[in-house]
């Protein structure tokens, strides 16, 4: 039985949906983050959250499982109408393959996979005694053909960028420690990645589908591109974090970069 840290940073992601904060409170705590250094101790609570997660290791085993039927399958793309869940937006990049083209095409990129664990282990518990075989998945991982990619998708009503930047900033802590960097060369998840073994840092992509922002939301967004170019510069294992539009009502016009 192979236990998995529960670290500090992932209670903090779990917590912000659990508490069921609204979109004001959210807005307030990543004000007060940006305020002065205060987003030092968001680094250190990253820090500290994947010296925990090092203990981790589970080299040998895939990300994803070989059967993966207990998946939802995707819409047909040509029946989508609107763009308006997680799984449209999947099937909206699987179309756009091999290669997605973004209005920025320094930011173009390969879709991978979908729903990805940082890591499933069969017979496995975590600190707490939950028996589980993972924890949550990451909606989309992909490459540029240099370094692997990371995503995140927000779509209408859904959760804000500060919440995905969170989930991104989570999951990273989980899969650059040594044994997951080891992982992932040997079972390379996220296909041709020419630089990684000489970098180990990762793309954070985080997808919003909507028409127009409401005020909140767009205050939130501002703020998190500021608490991201913050995060850019201090973690070495984030080589950008890059924020993407989509049109709910377009799915054949080109993604932006915002």
């Amino acid at each position: 039985m192979k236990t998995i840290p529960i670290t500090k940073l992932r209670n903090f992601y779990e917590s912000l949906a659990k508490l069921g904060f609204s979109t004001d409170t959210q807005l307030s705590i990543l004000r007060d983050i940006n305020r002065e250094d205060k987003y030092k101790r968001l680094i250190s609570l990253y820090e500290e959250s994947k010296k925990d997660f090092s203990e981790y290791k589970n080299i040998d085993e895939p990300f994803l499982p070989s059967n993966l039927d207990h998946r939802k399958s995707l819409p047909v793309f040509q029946e989508i109408k609107t763009i308006s869940t997680t799984h449209d937006v999947i099937s909206v990049l699987q179309e756009r393959n091999p290669k997605i083209h973004i209005d920025d095409p320094d930011y173009n990129f390969t879709y991978k996979e979908r729903e990805v664990p940082t890591c499933r282990t069969p017979k496995t518990e975590f600190e707490a005694g939950i028996k589980k075989s993972g924890a949550g998945g990451i909606d989309f991982i992909g490459s540029n053909d240099k370094l692997p990619i990371l995503g995140e998708i927000k779509v209408g009503g859904d959760q804000n960028t500060f919440y995905a930047l969170i989930q991104l900033l989570t999951y990273l802590s989980e899969l650059s420690t040594p044994n997951q960097i080891e992982r992932i060369i040997k079972n390379n998840p996220f296909g041709n990645i020419s630089e990684f073994s000489s970098k180990n840092s990762f793309y954070l992509y985080i997808v919003l589908v909507f028409p127009e922002y409401g005020k909140l939301k767009q205050q939130i967004l501002t703020e998190t591109k500021k608490l991201a170019a913050h995060l850019e510069q201090d973690i070495q294992e984030i080589e950008k974090i890059v924020f993407l539009k989509m049109h709910p009502d377009d799915k054949d016009k080109i993604i932006t970069k915002i």
